[in-house]
């Protein structure tokens, strides 16, 4: 990518092209987060162009350059203009910076993350993605650096971003699938449980990444958005029904830490969660809204229609 290797650990030499294992770029990190084979960072790069040697890289990984002129053998990149770019694992490329100075976030999907995902990995070249769906759903991950990310959120935009690139994979299908509907009940019932996107396809007996995209095509969001809101739900009601500490209810819904259920109960809520607990106890007639937010109406309607349907088969 550009500037010098990234420390501590250096890549290593083998008498080749210099070789970066997963998660190596040129480049200083500062920002970064990660789920099980995920890494998202932004770097920045700072030394001259003829800093950056020939390397090849180990993994499967994108760049998103957010700012520089950046020079790829994946194919020209404009002046102006968002650049996203896809190296396959084992690329050996010298891409860099003309002016050996811009940042770049760079997403990287482990090996032993791509065999849990993909029947084979796609023989596709490096490649300068154009397509709106690829640049937003790369700007979504790269968001997630600079803030607290949930693994299953990480995990499904990767999804989404890699079928874009992966040839073979069945169109979601126009009806919702009888598979989604079991999908949508694990959801609902292990929202706090630290379910991957791997762990949700094999108990529904499909593929990963068509999970990813059936979801999203059907109910408008991300498996990991609407856990999120079940996590949040059961914290209002816990906040309003009970005096445990908010400690113990970040634990007891799937949350890292407090500071975590009060960042997300914030934007979620528009209040703190201990001003939204002593207004429910200040105030016993209040009528608290429990109406799913817009976004999440037709997904908490299908669960609710799937757990009504499951129920009546016992």
């Amino acid at each position: 990518m550009a500037s010098q290797p990234r420390p501590p650990t250096g890549p290593e030499r083998t008498g080749g092209p210099l070789r970066l294992e997963s998660g190596q770029f040129f480049g200083s990190a500062r920002l970064s987060c990660s789920a099980p084979g995920i890494r998202v960072t932004h770097s920045l790069a700072a030394g001259p162009p003829d800093s950056v040697v020939t390397h090849t890289h180990a993994d499967l990984h994108f760049i998103l350059v957010s700012g520089g002129r950046y020079v790829s053998e994946a194919g020209p990149c404009p002046d102006e203009g968002p650049v996203l770019v896809y190296n396959p694992p084992g690329t050996t490329h010298r891409d860099h910076f003309e002016r050996g100075r811009g940042s770049f976030f760079s997403i990287s999907l482990a090996p032993e993350y791509l065999q849990s995902t993909l029947a084979e990995v796609p023989e596709a070249p490096p490649e300068r993605l154009r397509q709106e769906v690829q640049h937003t759903l790369a700007r979504a991950i790269a968001a997630c650096c600079a803030r607290t990310a949930d693994p299953l959120t990480l995990d499904a935009l990767c999804l989404e971003l890699l079928a874009t690139v992966t040839a073979g994979f069945e169109p979601a299908p126009r009806a919702a699938p009888r598979w989604l509907g079991r999908a949508l009940e694990l959801l609902h019932d292990r929202y706090a449980a630290p379910l991957s996107m791997a762990d949700i396809a094999r108990a529904v007996g499909v593929h990963p990444v068509h999970l990813a995209r059936t979801f999203r095509r059907h109910f408008r969001c991300t498996p990991a958005a609407f856990a999120q809101y079940r996590r949040l739900e059961q914290a209002a009601r816990l906040l309003a029904r009970s005096a445990e500490p908010l400690a113990e209810v970040a634990q007891a819904c799937g949350f890292g830490d407090q500071s975590h259920l009060t960042r997300a109960f914030t934007r979620g809520f528009g209040v703190p969660p201990g001003t939204y607990r002593a207004l429910a106890g200040e105030v016993r007639r209040l009528q608290i809204d429990k109406t799913p937010p817009e976004r999440f109406g037709r997904v908490s309607a299908a669960a609710a229609h799937s757990r009504l349907w499951a129920r009546g088969r016992r």
